[in-house]
């Protein structure tokens, strides 16, 4: 993919900068299956873990503080954030 794993931080926290397109996704209920996976098998960077898979071209980052989900395409340059909403 080309990019460290600092540049997919900064680019989760500041995706027009490098042109990446941002979708902003509520759902009600929790991904903790993949929240999970990314925690066990991710690297934490600050307070991000991040788990990338080189032969889709994607990430995908949890914030540790809010247990958001967010989905890095390199490919299609654009970014999923997908946000649990509390009903």
């Amino acid at each position: 993919m080309g990019v460290s794993i600092s540049d997919i931080k900064y680019l989760v926290e500041r995706p027009d900068i490098l042109g990446f397109k941002l979708e902003t996704i509520r759902k009600d209920t929790e991904f903790n299956t993949l929240i999970t996976d990314v925690k066990q098998n991710g690297i934490k960077i600050e307070n991000y873990w991040i788990k990338c898979n080189k032969d889709t071209g994607e990430c995908e980052v949890v914030d540790d503080n809010t247990n958001n989900l967010v989905i890095v395409n390199f490919l299609k340059k654009t970014i999923i954030r997908y946000i649990t909403t509390k009903l």
